[in-house]
């Protein structure tokens, strides 16, 4: 998957095979998912063989649930952290990982390629199932925090929450800003094939403070572009975790993204689906140190159903 690289339809895109327009298609049932719940018991299973194989090792089993483990370059397993009564799930990169090999591929941006001419990631993840709905509202509420002590972002920016629709750029999802001082800065992203949006700039940014849980919910109804058809709708929501300041909500406007074009997908990997990933994904960067906690994890049908605070 390209972090760097801004899609766009092939001039040959006439031929390529296209879903059908959302026009006629109908709400789908939206899966439930949750993870890092207090009261749960939480195991990573087969860390040592968490690996670019997803399922491989480094997966979270919580209650009746399981989630598959991805790690990549310097990506090392998800690890539960903290106290039995604060537990959370921790992604974070090795600094003393090296690529075998590795080439410097943009010396401004600090990205590396291997002798194929591929750019190197460093990744550590769960995932859901690929079953969420595209046409439909799926909301994703989360606890994140940033510990102090972690580098600055080179390249595109990390990703702590992604949707992976197919082999291609992810969806949408959420980023840590790239740039000097700006490790604790969270960007709120999406990508498609719309020809008149730049999906390369970040639709909102927000400062969340080294060490300090935050608390967000997202809605996003995924709609790929099709002239004239409705577009996709996303919503943000936020709430620093202890704070006494109520529920803010950061944005909410329509776009369209997600891919229609079966083409955009390698591998043969198209799907009117996604799944979630939480965790880190990045450019590798030699020597660098990321991490980021997750709890409170909640995937489904409605704002209330997974929201981490005002439960009940």
């Amino acid at each position: 998957m390209a972090l760097t690289v801004a899609l766009t339809l092939s001039a040959s895109v006439g031929f390529a095979a296209v879903t059908s327009s959302p026009a006629s298609a109908a709400a789908a049932a939206v899966p439930s998912y949750s993870a890092g719940i207090a009261g749960e018991s939480w195991t990573i299973e087969n860390a040592s063989a968490c690996s670019a194989t997803l399922g491989a090792g480094g997966n979270l089993r919580e209650g009746a649930g399981w989630f598959p483990g991805k790690c990549q370059g310097a990506g090392q397993a998800p690890q539960i952290t903290g106290t039995a009564d604060a537990r959370a799930l921790t992604f974070r990169t090795d600094k003393d990982f090296r690529y075998e090999g590795a080439i410097v591929e943009d010396p401004a941006k600090n990205t590396w390629k291997d002798a194929a001419g591929n750019t190197l990631r460093d990744r550590t993840e769960l995932a859901t199932g690929w079953d969420l709905p595209f046409h439909t509202d799926v909301w994703v509420g989360f606890d994140v925090r940033i510990p102090e002590g972690v580098d600055d972002v080179t390249g595109s920016g990390a990703y702590v929450l992604q949707l992976w629709q197919c082999t291609a750029n992810p969806i949408g999802g959420v980023r840590i800003q790239s740039g000097a001082g700006n490790g604790h800065n969270l960007q709120f992203v999406r990508r498609g094939e719309d020809p008149d949006t730049n999906y390369d700039i970040s639709m909102a940014t927000k400062s969340i403070g080294a060490n300090e849980w935050h608390s967000f919910v997202i809605k996003y109804n995924v709609e790929p572009y099709h002239d004239g058809a409705p577009k996709g709708r996303i919503a943000v929501y936020h709430k620093r975790v202890g704070a006494t300041t109520v529920e803010e909500k950061l944005f909410e406007r329509e776009e369209y993204f997600g891919y229609a074009t079966r083409s955009t997908c390698k591998d043969d990997s198209f799907k009117n689906e996604f799944r979630i990933k939480f965790g880190m994904y990045k450019d590798y960067q030699p020597g660098a140190t990321f991490r980021s906690d997750f709890r409170n994890l909640r995937i489904g049908a409605s704002k209330a159903a997974v929201q981490p605070y005002n439960r009940g």
